[in-house]
């Protein structure tokens, strides 16, 4: 039996760059990734850089995964994404994605 189309989850790369330039466009790939899945399911393995912008707007995404009953999901998170999650005081919320991977 075929799970509801709502409950599966496409997986998506984040980019090389997470800063400010491509937050908006990040943002709303997020949101229409959410409208078929609560469970957004992420790779951090090519990102490269990382600014707060960045960060926030994963933060949100988390957020609005969780309102609609889902989760956010994050594996291979790349050493940038580690250590720009690290620096903002946030790698629990990091780790708590690794694990949802599980």
């Amino acid at each position: 039996m075929k799970a509801p189309t709502r409950q599966r989850a496409k997986a998506i790369a984040l980019p090389a760059i997470l800063d400010i330039g491509n937050a908006q466009e990040l943002q709303e790939s997020l949101s229409a990734a959410l409208e078929g899945s609560p469970v957004l399911r992420l790779n951090g393995s090519k990102t490269q850089q990382v600014s707060t912008p960045g960060v926030q707007v994963l933060l949100a995404a988390a957020q609005s995964a969780e309102a609609g009953g889902g989760r956010l999901v994050l594996s291979s998170p790349s050493q940038a994404l580690q250590e720009a999650f690290g620096s903002l005081g946030l790698s629990n919320q990091l780790n708590e994605w690794r694990a949802a991977n599980g």
